[in-house]
């Protein structure tokens, strides 16, 4: 049973890393979409890739364990939470420590993500609103900053006089 543990320490500890790794990558994107080097972004991305799909054997390492442990234990399924509950004694400390990190590391990687979602979703609202602007050029219509005409019917404001 303790080999069990152990293999679910290793596991976080691995899964932590590639959450890092990948909370780096991820903030190394934002500065490129910042400083506007939307040309080195393609091999940022690869290197994303290739860190989730790293996750994936690590991940499954994890779940087999837990499957195997919800047999020991003779329950249907086990999580982390309650792997750390039933943790033997003189690992107990560090399984929790580990468990912590991990979320910690899965928070981080989501915090940066979220801002780089925000910062891509702003630079294809930008890149949108010039192709219109490109399109309409030429004609007699203002754009607004979301890239749809602007309302031309008279108001208290606009009224001539």
């Amino acid at each position: 049973m303790n080999e069990l543990f152990i293999l679910l320490i290793e596991s976080m500890k691995e899964e932590a890393a590639c959450y890092r790794r990948l909370a780096l990558l991820a903030r190394d994107q934002k500065e490129l979409l910042v400083a506007g080097s939307v040309n080195v972004l393609p091999g940022n991305t690869r290197l994303q890739e290739k860190q989730v799909f790293a996750l994936t054997p690590i991940i499954g390492r994890r779940e087999e364990a837990l499957a195997k442990l919800a047999k020991l234990y003779r329950v249907k399924k086990i999580d982390l939470n309650e792997a750390v509950k039933k943790a033997p004694a003189e690992i107990a400390d560090e399984f929790k420590k580990i468990l912590a990190d991990l979320v910690q590391a899965a928070k981080e990687l989501s915090s940066v993500n979220d801002l780089s979602e925000k910062l891509l979703d702003n630079a294809v609202k930008f890149t949108k609103f010039t192709l219109k602007v490109v399109r309409e050029s030429g004609k007699k219509k203002t754009l607004s900053l979301v890239g749809a005409p602007e309302d031309k019917r008279s108001s208290f404001v606009n009224r001539v006089v």
